[in-house]
């Protein structure tokens, strides 16, 4: 009788916030699973800031010793992407995993999934297929390099699905529906009463509050872009105070520009340093509205049932459109917007086929099932 195949060797390589809350319900999924599975989180620190990197780590219960961490300088992209890429063959060709993970789109998903292409591992892309067909911001270039050469695509919507086979031509049997992992993460992290009391020692009411985050280069990086996101904030608490974490790229913004104290000064906008992510989605839970133009909190505003107002020209996430609270609007638009989010009584949470928690359970079942072809 033969033995029983060891347990797949699975490297999930993390780099930034997002990263990290969408490996870790995987990583806890597969580790209770040790007869099939042997995953660890191999961490490039692409973030620096301890609420953007470790103290996210804790939020998700993941212990130190999940954890493998490969260390990159800071440098221009060019410089830092290189390096990420030399460092994490490295780590793979000493820890010779069975497969890699990667998620996402930032600059660490890329460099993990060519250093594993190169040294001839299989891929697996978490978030495949999301498209804003907007071929200015890096993500979408990172996030269609990366599915250009994944063998394994793991999909939050069906509309990914079908752009990978139906449009870019994928087979049908390597894209799998899997639902939202960064879901599973909100739902498990989530805490309303401890929003309530972060609420409180904030000054502001559950409910009658604004949730801003801004940290893409076409709203911060040049200085009309960074005027007029300020402009659009103070019509905001002219309504109801904001709360605006501060991402790394926005307030090296604010000081390259010379800024800060401009923001600063805006009667009731509450400039923060980067949340924690327990604290930041607690908090996001208790909002009335959210400002961003980040991907995730059009995702996770959907399922909190929180209105989000999305201040970019386009999204890689459609579904948070046609089903969620989400709308793209133009700075100028935004005082209209809130107005009539104000007027009218909060959405329901959205029900979107796969955001319901158990995304890491079906992500683990497809590795399952390909396991004979990664060690045939």
């Amino acid at each position: 009788m033969p033995s029983p195949a060891p347990p797949l060797k699975i490297a999930l390589i993390a780099g930034t916030r997002p990263n990290f809350v969408k490996a870790a319900p995987l990583h806890q999924v597969l580790s209770a699973d040790p007869e099939r599975f042997s995953p660890a989180i191999w961490v490039v620190s692409q973030h620096r800031a301890p609420a953007l990197n470790g103290e996210v780590l804790e939020d998700l219960m993941i212990p130190a010793t999940a954890l493998m961490h490969i260390a990159v300088d800071d440098g221009p992209i060019g410089q830092r992407l290189g390096q990420m890429i030399d460092a994490i063959g490295e780590a793979l060709k000493a820890g010779q995993p069975d497969l890699v993970v990667v998620f996402g789109d930032v600059d660490t998903t890329l460099a993990g999934a060519i250093a594993a292409k190169r040294m001839q591992l299989p891929l697996v892309h978490v978030e495949a297929g999301l498209r804003s067909h907007d071929r200015a911001m890096p993500e979408e270039l990172n996030r269609r390099m990366v599915d250009a050469i994944a063998d394994l695509l793991m999909t939050t919507s069906e509309d990914a699905a079908n752009t990978l086979v139906r449009c870019e031509g994928q087979p049908a049997g390597h894209v799998h529906f899997v639902g939202n992992v960064m879901i599973d993460a909100l739902l498990r992290t989530v805490d309303r009463d401890h929003g309530r009391s972060l609420c409180s020692g904030l000054g502001v009411a559950p409910g009658q509050f604004a949730m801003a985050t801004f940290h893409r280069p076409s709203n911060v990086d040049a200085e009309p872009d960074l005027l007029r996101l300020l402009s659009m904030l103070s019509d905001a608490t002219r309504r109801l105070p904001v709360l605006l974490p501060l991402h790394p790229r926005t307030h090296a913004a604010l000081v390259r520009h010379g800024l800060e104290e401009a923001a600063r000064s805006i009667e009731g906008l509450h400039l923060l340093p980067s949340l924690r992510y327990r604290d930041f989605v607690s908090l996001l839970s208790l909002a009335r509205v959210a400002l961003t133009d980040s991907g995730g909190i059009q995702e996770e505003t959907s399922v909190l049932g929180v209105p989000c107002l999305t201040v970019r020209e386009n999204t890689e996430r459609p579904v948070t459109v046609d089903q969620g609270s989400n709308r793209l609007v133009g700075p100028g638009e935004v005082a209209a917007a809130l107005d009539a989010i104000m007027a009218a009584p909060p959405p329901e949470p959205a029900r979107i086929p796969g955001w319901d928690g158990n995304a890491a359970l079906r992500i683990a079942e497809a590795l399952a099932a390909w396991a004979p072809e990664v060690r045939p």
